[in-house]
C-alpha cells in the first residue's frame, strides 16, 4: 500500500474514534445515570451482531469558514445511522445521539435521516428510528437550523408510508417539531421512564408529555416498555409479524401448537345472562398459536382489543371488541384505533380477524358532540377498501352500525362465522321495547308487573335476532356463512386463513380515496 494513503487512513481513523468517543465519557457516563444506553449501544442490541454498517461516519455540523471555524464537536452529527440486519433481515436504522448536545438536531443530521429514509424506501426494507432529542438544534448564527431537512425527512416519511414499514422508539425526550416524527411511524414503543413527547407549549399537568400520557390519554403511543433493553426485544418480536415490504407477505413460521386443537374451555368464557360482561382476551388467548397475543395499546381505548397472533404459524392482526369495558362499544378512541390498524394490515398483506360483541356506536348528546358519526365513518371508509384476507367471528352481540364495520356478510370478509349466542340487531332488543311498547310498560308500572312484562317483550325480542333466525336468509345483511361451535373456533379460522391466503381482490381504479375526517 502506497504511504501517501496513510494520511488519509489516518484521518479516517480519527473520525472513527470520534464517533465512538460521542458527546465524551461524562455525558455517557450521565446517559447511563439516567437509565439509557447510548446511540450506538442501542443499535448494537438490536442489529445482529456484526451486521451494522454505519453511513454518514464523516458527517459534522458545518459552518463557519471553509476551515471549520466556529463549529462545535458534533460527531456524526448526533446522529448514529446506516443499514444492519435483525433476525436475518436487512432494515435501515437510526439512533439520535443524546450525548452530543443533547440530541438536539441540526442541519445536517437531520438531512442525514431524511437520505435515510429515502434509502430505505428504495430498498424495500424496514425502517427503524430511534429517538433521544432535546428538540430542534438553534444556532446564535442562524436562528433555529434543520427545518428544511426536516420537510424532506417528514415528506420521505409520508410518501413511503404503507410502502415499508416503519417503527419508531422514543427512549429519551422528543420535542418541536421533531416531535411529529415518530408519530408518523406505524408503531411507537416507548420507554415509560424516559419516553418524552411534547410538540410545544406549557404542561399543565405532572405526566404531560410522558410516555403513560400518550399511551393513555392521547393514544399516541402504541406500547409502554419498562427499559432501552425492553424496546428493543419488543422491536425484534415486532418485526416478525411483518414482511419486508408491501409486495410480500408476512413469513410462516413452524408453530408447535395443533391446528386442529379444540378448547371446551371456551364454553365457559361468556356469562349466560347477557346483561354481565366477560373479558374477550380470555378468548382470545385460547384460539391463538400457544397464547401468545401481543396487543397494541393495550391502556387506551380498552373497549377495542388490536394486536398481533398467529394461527398455525401464520400472522393474523386480531381486531376484538370487549365487553368488560363500556360493553364493547365503538366510541370515537376505540374507532380511530381500529381504523390505523385495518390500514398497516392492508398495506402489508396481513390477514385481519375481527371479533364483534359490541352494543353498537354509543348514541346521545355527549358523543355526538365528540363526533361519533365521523369516527365511525372513518371504519366504514376504511373496512370497505381492505383487499387482505379478512375472517368475522361474531361472538355474541352485533348490532347496529358496528355490525358493519367489524365486517358484516355485506362488507366483504372472506369467512364470517357466528357462535349460536350471535344476535343480530339495529339495535339492543331493550331500546327496542321501551321505544314500541312505551304504553303497555307504563301500564305495567302502575299495575306492579313491570319486570315481568318488560323481560317478557326482551326475551321474545332476542329470540328474533338470534342467528338461527336470521341466519335463515343466506343473502341478509344479517348473516353467516356458518354457525359454529365455539370449540372448533380455531380450527375454523386456520382453515379460512389457508382458503385465503392466495386470494385476489381489487378496487376499482383510482388515483386515491378520500377518508372521512
Amino acid at each position: 500500500m502506497g504511504e501517501w494513503m496513510d494520511g488519509y487512513l489516518d484521518q479516517l481513523a480519527t473520525v472513527h474514534q470520534e464517533n465512538l468517543d460521542a458527546g465524551g465519557k461524562e455525558r455517557v457516563d450521565l446517559q447511563h445515570n439516567l437509565g439509557k444506553l447510548t446511540a450506538r449501544e442501542r443499535i448494537d442490541l438490536l442489529a445482529d451482531k456484526g451486521s451494522f454498517e454505519e453511513f454518514g461516519a464523516i458527517v459534522r455540523e458545518f459552518g463557519g469558514s471553509m476551515l471549520g471555524a466556529g463549529t462545535k464537536p458534533s460527531p456524526a452529527e448526533g446522529v448514529v445511522m446506516g443499514l444492519a440486519r435483525v433476525n436475518g433481515r436487512p432494515v435501515m436504522i437510526y439512533s439520535m445521539d443524546f450525548t452530543v448536545m443533547s440530541g438536539s438536531i441540526g442541519d445536517q443530521g437531520v438531512w442525514k435521516i431524511a437520505e435515510l429514509v429515502k434509502m430505505a424506501g428504495q430498498e424495500q426494507v424496514p425502517l427503524i428510528g430511534i429517538f433521544d432529542s432535546a428538540g430542534s438544534r438553534i444556532s446564535f448564527k442562524n436562528g433555529f437550523v434543520g427545518l428544511d431537512g426536516l420537510g424532506r425527512l417528514v415528506r420521505n416519511y409520508c410518501l413511503y408510508s404503507g410502502i415499508i414499514p416503519q417503527i419508531a422508539l422514543l427512549l429519551g425526550p422528543c420535542t418541536g417539531p421533531m416531535a411529529q416524527v415518530p408519530v408518523l411511524s406505524d408503531f411507537v414503543i416507548a420507554n415509560q421512564d424516559t419516553g418524552f413527547l411534547w410538540f410545544g407549549g406549557e404542561t399543565e399537568s405532572a405526566d404531560a408529555g410522558s410516555a403513560e400520557f400518550h399511551m393513555a390519554e392521547s393514544g399516541q403511543c402504541d406500547f409502554l416498555v419498562e427499559s432501552d433493553e425492553a424496546a428493543i426485544e419488543l422491536t425484534r418480536q415486532l418485526l416478525d409479524f411483518m414482511p419486508q415490504n408491501c409486495w410480500e407477505k408476512p413469513a410462516i413460521i413452524e408453530s408447535t401448537d395443533d391446528p386442529e386443537r379444540k378448547e371446551e374451555a371456551l364454553l365457559d368464557v361468556m356469562p349466560e345472562n347477557v346483561k354481565f360482561t366477560y373479558d374477550v382476551h380470555e378468548i382470545i388467548d385460547l384460539i391463538v398459536d400457544n397464547g401468545e397475543f401481543l396487543e397494541i395499546k393495550e391502556d387506551y381505548a380498552q373497549n377495542m382489543v388490536i394486536g398481533f397472533a398467529r394461527f398455525d404459524g401464520m400472522t393474523t392482526g386480531i381486531a376484538a371488541s370487549n365487553p368488560e369495558e363500556l360493553s364493547g362499544i365503538m366510541e370515537p378512541d376505540s374507532s380511530d384505533k381500529y381504523d390505523k390498524f385495518l390500514m398497516f394490515l392492508d398495506a402489508f398483506n396481513i390477514p385481519l380477524l375481527t371479533m364483534p360483541d359490541t352494543t353498537a356506536f354509543p348514541p346521545g348528546d355527549k358523543w355526538e358532540r365528540m363526533g361519533v358519526i365521523r369516527h365511525g365513518a372513518k371504519n366504514l371508509h376504511g373496512y370497505s377498501n381492505l383487499t387482505n384476507p379478512k375472517i368475522t367471528v361474531v361472538l355474541r352481540r352485533s348490532y347496529g352500525g358496528s355490525n358493519i364495520v367489524m365486517g358484516c356478510s355485506k362488507m366483504g370478509p372472506d369467512f364470517i362465522y357466528g357462535w349460536p349466542t350471535t344476535e343480530f340487531a339495529p339495535t339492543g332488543p331493550e331500546a327496542i321495547v321501551q321505544a314500541i311498547f312505551h304504553k303497555e310498560l307504563a301500564k305495567a308500572k302502575e299495575e306492579g308487573n313491570f319486570e315481568e312484562i318488560y323481560e317478557g317483550y326482551v326475551s321474545i325480542l332476542r329470540q328474533g335476532m338470534s342467528v338461527f333466525n336470521m341466519g335463515k336468509v343466506f343473502t341478509s345483511y344479517y348473516s353467516v356463512h356458518e354457525v359454529i361451535d365455539p370449540r372448533d373456533t380455531r380450527p375454523r379460522i386456520i382453515k379460512a386463513l389457508r382458503a385465503s391466503r392466495d386470494k385476489r381482490e381489487e378496487m376499482p381504479e383510482r388515483k386515491r380515496y378520500i377518508k372521512p375526517a
